[in-house]
Parts: structure tokens; sequence; C-alpha cells
């Protein structure tokens, strides 16, 4: 039996591995297997703790501290999408929605324009805020006409086809903070907007969900993507005279 479930493991892992869900692992599992032979919860609490980094296939020793909490796995999961609701987290990890909200609250991660955030940024943080924001305003003050510009620094962010079209346009790439959804007009303008379309509506299909974007995106108007760009200098001297913190 033991060595059965130990099988079972390095199967999971394999799948895990190879980028399967844990719905199609466990599929995979019964097929071969037989049901019943794992449940899809126990390969979801694998699944977790495999995000989180931790391999070790034998059963923890119940006595002593786990190796990976349930923090730690809300923390990786955060990490590779920081755009995940309550519910996909729960959907991720296998950890109840109580729990996830428990331990959101215990790390001091806040929602911040639809983007999970430290919400006790530390001083480094706030400081590299600060700087960049009042950088920028210099930067406005000198040349308030500023053309439109991107959010990411290129040499890490931004692809070879889109840094060719911002050259091709002559547009400024500005310093852009981690942690801060609320100088990203995606985040603050672009993604508010778009789930305001979104409400009420339902969709049968892919296709269909596709129409509504490309619908969405036709319908907006050239002043609609200045009057985001355009919030920034404002949004900018906030964080200065906040000190850093979020605007809310």
């Amino acid at each position: 039996m033991e060595s059965q479930k130990m099988h079972l493991r390095h199967v999971t892992l394999h799948c895990f591995r190879k980028g399967n869900s844990a719905k199609d692992t466990t599929g995979e599992i019964f097929t071969v297997y037989g049901s019943g032979t794992t449940t899809i919860r126990t390969v979801r609490n694998w699944f977790g703790k495999f995000r989180a980094g931790n391999f070790e296939l034998k059963d923890e020793d119940r006595s002593g501290r786990p190796a990976t909490t349930d923090t730690d796995i809300i923390k990786t999961v955060l990490t590779e999408n920081p755009r995940y609701s309550v519910l996909e987290i729960v959907d991720a990890t296998n950890i109840p929605e109580t729990t996830v909200h428990k331990h959101l609250i215990k790390i001091g991660y806040a929602n911040r324009y639809e983007v999970w955030v430290p919400h006790l940024l530390r001083e480094t943080g706030l400081m590299n805020r600060v700087s960049t924001c009042d950088l920028l305003l210099q930067r406005h003050e000198r040349d308030p006409f500023l053309k439109p510009v991107a959010e990411k620094r290129p040499e890490l962010h931004v692809a070879l086809a889109v840094r060719q079209k911002l050259l091709q346009f002559d547009w400024d790439v500005l310093p852009y903070p981690p942690y801060s959804p609320d100088l990203a007009p995606s985040d603050y303008y672009l993604f508010l907007s778009l789930k305001n379309s979104l409400c009420g509506k339902s969709f049968k299909s892919i296709s269909e969900i596709k129409t509504h974007l490309d619908e969405y995106f036709t319908s907006k108007l050239k002043r609609f993507w200045k009057e985001g760009i355009m919030r920034l200098p404002e949004r900018w001297k906030k964080v200065v005279e906040q000190n850093g913190s979020y605007i809310t």
C-alpha cells in the first residue's frame, strides 16, 4: 500500500512537470490505476506543494512543523499570478476560502486594482516608488508635453517587436516601480474599464469572449487611451506626497 502511494506521487510529480492540471492528472491516474486510488483534493494538495518548491514525496513527520505551509503555497501562487481572485486561489491550492482570507491578512497582502500586492511595503519599496515618481515629475515639469509612454523597462519587459514599434513612433519608455498597479494605466484605468464592460454578461464559448473583447477595444476612441496616460503626473505627485503609500 505504501509503495503504491509513493508511485502515485511520482506520477503526480511527473504530470505536474509536464504542465498538466490537477484535474487532468487525477483523470490520468484513474484511467491507469482505477477510480478510488486517489482524489482530486489529494492531487491538488501535492500540486500546491510542488508550486511552493517542495518536491519531497515522503509523508511529513506529523509531530514536527510542516515543510510547506498554506502561507508558502499562497505566496507561490500569487507570485505566479498576482491577478488571481480569492476563488481562483482556492481552486489552485485547495485551501478553504476562509483560510485563504486569513492567510492573506496574516502575510499583509492587499488587493489594489485587481492585483495582489504587499500591503505594507518595506522602506526600500516605498523609497523606490517615491524616487521614481519624483524623477518622472521633474522630467514632466521640463517637458509637459510628453508623448504617450510605455509602462515597463524595455530591457526587461518589452518584446523586440514592441521595442521596434516604440522606436518607430519615437515614444518614451519610462521607469516603473515594482508592486505599483496604482501607477500603471493598464491596471488603474484600462482593466477596470474592461471589468465594468463584463459585468452582467455571460459567454457560452471562447469565440464569444474574443468577439466581446474585439468590440470593446474597437469602440474606444483615441481620447480614452490618452486620458488614462495623462492621469500619470497627478498620480506621481500623490505618491510623493504620501511618502510612497498606495493611492486608494
